[in-house]
């Protein structure tokens, strides 16, 4: 068994929760107040105070201002407004997922509860929601959007969409775009899990806050392609969540699954994501022998270690697919990126390049040109999540396992609930505060999604009967309703560098995405 690297520190040792840092601009500050805003006005006190180390994540909408001269006055700024919000460490251990997997209730449990993940399935919620708010003006429920929100001082709604012109793939006379003054913005309060927090490969330097940017503007995205020097080492490697119910006795050190053969690096003038017919059996790369050199929380896929996928991959995949998902697609023109992306804990300008997207350089869709890789400005943030609070760092301790997230309760809120989040238990991956109709599991968020389908008349939508969900019927859905979003899907997957090594619930030719 490989042994993690220890420090010694003196008795009486402590250190900040979240280290001092610089900052990149006033407008990654404003997306991080108006998150941990969001954060205290929605999840109950006696959770802040009793977890002071936790994680959240936003999705925020930025509504531009019609006033030109706005993004350097201050009092006439763009208003933020958070359409998605996730706070939690936890994900079901294997048990419970091949459970639910061999069952015909899946969907009902939320598998990965890690800030990220559940801000995201709040926000699709939201832009359901919207979406059946306008299909159904009559409608006086939840997908009405509260105007008395507590969480809203300004009593604004939260549209993000209008009526667009659609495109020759659609099957319906029914489309939405994002409005032409609102933009997407992600927010993390630590570095996402997996690759963003491994620390190699590249040489890390401060930030340097620019003062030439206006509260209404970020850094220009541009990212320099990254040279793939280390790849055999772990560069560009996917990881996955570290599942701690896995016993030591269940798998073997330094074997990889027998399913996973070794990539090949692409010859000179060939595509990053053209492949050999056929593969080479070469030497097993040693980023594959055993995941020593994985971040604490984090192993190598097919290594028996965990089968969700790390928030980094996931972040890596939304900026090729969009943060819409597969079954909201039909309706829209094109997919919803994010424009940026800020950061508190952990950040590293070069290694969450690497992380979120650059690693996927290549991914194209040769049959829909919409789809593409999606490189957002990245952003620093100096505004803290625990401002006060220390760690007692005396005696010896784990490397990077410092922090402690004892809770098992995630939330999820988005701006048609109003009021409190919801509250979700980690380790079952069950609401302990909601209904299954109103939720975001795979389930509720299925059901929703046909309702809208149904009502924009596209052809052969099919309900749900009894409240039952296979896998493999989830996989029929998505690939019947969204064809195209799913042969993208199936792309990358198969023909990627990268992403062919993810980790699928079913076997390759089904490609149901963990």
């Amino acid at each position: 068994m490989v042994q993690m690297e220890q420090q010694t520190h003196a008795s009486g040792a402590v250190r900040h929760a979240e280290k001092r840092r610089i900052g990149s601009c006033q407008f990654a500050n404003r997306v991080a107040t108006v998150s941990l805003d969001a954060y205290k006005k929605s999840v109950p006190e006696s959770y802040r105070d009793a977890n002071k180390q936790t994680c959240v994540a936003t999705i925020v909408a930025h509504y531009s201002s019609n006033n030109l001269s706005s993004n350097r006055d201050k009092s006439n700024v763009g208003k933020l407004r958070v359409i998605g919000l996730g706070v939690g460490t936890k994900f079901l251990s294997g048990d419970v997922i091949k459970n639910e997997q061999n069952a015909s209730t899946y969907g009902k449990r939320i598998r990965d509860c890690h800030a990220e993940v559940l801000a995201r399935r709040a926000f699709r919620r939201q832009i359901a929601l919207e979406i059946l708010e306008d299909l159904k003006p009559t409608r006086n429920d939840e997908s009405a959007v509260s105007k008395t929100n507590t969480n809203d001082d300004d009593h604004d709604d939260y549209s993000i969409l209008e009526r667009g012109c659609g495109n020759s793939s659609q099957q319906n006379n029914i489309c939405y775009r994002l409005k032409s003054n609102v933009t997407l913005h992600f927010y993390a309060s630590s570095a996402p899990c997996g690759n963003a927090t491994l620390k190699k490969f590249v040489k890390m330097e401060k930030e340097v806050f620019d003062t030439s940017l206006g509260p209404d503007e970020w850094p220009a995205a541009v990212h320099e392609p990254i040279a793939a020097h280390s790849l055999r080492l772990g560069q560009f490697s996917l990881l996955v969540k570290k599942d701690g119910s896995v016993l030591a006795s269940s798998h073997d050190e330094g074997i990889v699954a027998d399913n996973v053969s070794t990539l090949q690096l692409p010859e000179k003038g060939q595509s990053d994501i053209e492949q050999q017919p056929k593969r080479k059996k070469t030497k097993k790369w040693p980023c594959r022998e055993n995941d020593s050199w994985c971040p604490p929380s984090c192993s190598i896929a097919h290594y028996n270690k965990g089968a969700i996928h790390s928030c980094s991959d996931k972040i890596l995949r939304w900026n090729c697919l969009g943060l819409q998902g597969s079954l909201l697609m039909p309706l829209l023109e094109s997919p919803l990126y994010m424009t940026t992306l800020t950061v508190g804990r952990k950040f590293s300008r070069a290694i969450c390049q690497r992380a979120v997207c650059c690693r996927a350089e290549g991914f194209c869709c040769s049959s829909n040109e919409m789809y593409k890789l999606n490189h957002p400005a990245l952003m620093e943030t100096n505004v803290y999540m625990d401002d006060t609070g220390t760690h007692d760092m005396g005696g010896v301790k784990l490397i990077g396992e410092d922090a402690s997230f004892d809770s098992t309760l995630c939330w999820a809120w988005w701006p048609s609930k109003g009021g409190n989040a919801d509250c979700i238990d980690g380790k079952t991956g069950l609401g302990t505060t909601c209904s299954n109709e109103e939720t975001i599991n795979t389930y509720s968020l299925l059901t929703l999604n046909l309702e809208i389908l149904s009502l924009c008349g596209v052809p052969a939508t099919p309900s749900l009967v009894d409240e039952k969900l296979s896998l493999s019927e989830l996989r029929m859905l998505k690939r019947q309703l969204s064809s195209q979003y799913e042969l993208a899907k199936d792309n990358f997957l198969l023909r990627h560098r990268v992403f062919r090594d993810w980790s699928c619930r079913d076997n390759r030719d089904e490609k149901i995405i963990s």
